[in-house]
């Protein structure tokens, strides 16, 4: 989440996230203790469009990757793959 927090502007978050700037900071500062039980929740939707982001949408080189991530793209893209199946929804922007 701080990854797209920090690589997405200001003025785009909502219309990316789906979530007001404080409101990803405030999911940010709950890590890992975040509610995300309900699709509709601030929890679920930051988790989710930050990994659809992270997954789909960011495109960092391998610098800036090392940077923000120590596990591979192929490595989050199965953890979200596996946190959707658990949850039993599709992914993508909500």
């Amino acid at each position: 989440m701080k990854a797209a927090a920090a690589h997405i502007h200001e003025s785009e978050k909502h219309a990316r996230l789906g979530l007001e700037p404080h409101e990803l900071q405030d999911q940010i500062a709950r890590w890992p203790n975040i509610d995300d039980h309900a699709e509709n929740s601030i929890g679920f939707l930051a988790i989710n469009n930050c990994l659809n982001e992270i997954s789909h949408g960011l495109r960092l080189s391998a610098q800036e990757w090392d940077r923000w991530f120590d596990t591979p793209l192929d490595e989050i893209e199965s953890t979200y793959d596996n946190w959707l199946r658990l949850k039993g929804t599709r992914g993508g922007i909500r």
